[in-house]
């Protein structure tokens, strides 16, 4: 199985991350603290995850299901 072009894996990480970053700290702010920093940390700790464990392990399937 070979990899997929890292400049397609680039453009699907940029993809799925801007709306992840726009909306997800929208809708957290009531939540969240007051502290900058502490903010930051939470909503890359509920992105991080969004992209490594669903987003690029579902992409990388798409990818290899379409060059079989």
């Amino acid at each position: 199985m070979k990899a997929p072009n890292k400049h397609l894996i680039a453009l699907i990480n940029y993809l799925a991350l801007v709306p992840l970053v726009y909306f997800i700290p929208t809708w957290l702010q009531p939540y969240l603290p007051e502290n900058k920093l502490l903010q930051v940390s939470i909503i890359v700790a509920i992105i991080v995850p969004i992209i490594s464990y669903i987003v690029m392990p579902l992409t990388m399937k798409r990818l290899n299901e379409k060059k079989e």
